[in-house]
Order: structure tokens, then C-alpha cells, then sequence
């Protein structure tokens, strides 16, 4: 796929028009704006556009804070009596880290399949490679005994 293409097929992304490819250590490498996406070389049209779909999906590096910035409690003046109630600030606090963990595990579980989609790409890179090995070896030594039976029926 060239560039133009992808970059046409996914105009619904923000800055995609910047969109850049490189080839480095065997992977593409896709940047655009503060974002980037890497895939294999052999990758597909469906893999490349996945890569960077999923790729603006997680804020860009660039735009997530070293610390988080410290939010400040608001001031209660003496004589109003506090808005809020402590239990229900535990209940929203349980609940923000619930959806925290959840989508931690979320992101763990995509890294995952795409790991485990990485390594069966390269098993069967593999069995494929050393199959056409083993068939090339198979047909040479066939031509190797014709060869060598006629040696034989030369020499009588």
C-alpha cells in the first residue's frame, strides 16, 4: 500500500495527512503528529490500518504527564457547611480506580493479542522458510541419486 493510499483510506483520522513511513530493523514504522505505530514489514493493508487506528486510541506520549498535576481541594469558608459527602467521595473514588483497573486490563489484553499475533506471524515465516528449504534439498537429492546411479551403470 502506498502512503497516498493510506492516507486516503483513512482521512477520518486527525492528521493523518502527515503521515509518514519508514523501514527500520525489519518493521514499518508509521508517524503522524505526536503518534506513532510500528508493524512488520510483511505486514497487510488490514494490519498497517489496525496499527494506526489502535494507535489513536491511547493519548501520544508527548501528552502524557510525567506526574499527574495535584488538584486543588476546593476551600470551604467557615459557617457553609461542606457540599460533599465523604462516603460519596469514596464511592466515586472506588469508582474511578475500578474503571482504571478495567482499562488497564483492557490495554494489557490488546498488547497481548498483538503479541501473540506478532509470534504466530513469525512461527509460520518459519515452518514456511525451512519447508521450501527441506522441498529444495528433497528435489536436489533426487537429481543427486540419478546422478549417482548412472555414475554407477558407467562404470559397470
Amino acid at each position: 500500500m502506498s502512503i497516498h493510499d493510506l492516507k486516503t483510506r483513512m482521512a477520518d483520522v486527525a492528521g493523518i495527512e502527515a503521515l509518514t513511513m519508514s523501514l527500520e530493523g525489519g518493521r514499518i514504522l508509521l508517524r503522524w503528529g505526536s503518534y506513532s505505530a510500528a508493524v512488520d514489514a510483511a505486514a497487510s493493508d488490514a494490519e498497517i490500518e489496525a496499527a494506526v487506528r489502535n494507535a489513536i486510541k491511547l493519548p501520544p506520549v508527548s501528552l502524557i504527564p510525567d506526574k499527574p498535576e495535584a488538584i486543588a481541594a476546593p476551600a470551604i469558608s467557615k459557617g457553609t457547611p461542606s457540599m460533599t459527602n465523604p462516603a460519596s467521595t469514596g464511592a466515586s473514588v472506588a469508582k474511578i480506580m475500578e474503571d482504571h483497573v478495567r482499562m488497564m486490563g483492557e490495554i494489557q489484553a490488546a498488547q497481548v493479542r498483538i503479541l501473540e499475533a506478532s509470534l504466530a506471524r513469525q512461527r509460520e515465516t518459519v515452518a514456511g522458510a525451512v519447508g521450501k528449504v527441506a522441498e529444495k534439498v528433497d528435489g536436489q537429492t533426487d537429481d543427486f541419486l540419478a546422478i549417482m546411479g548412472q555414475f554407477a551403470n558407467d562404470l559397470g
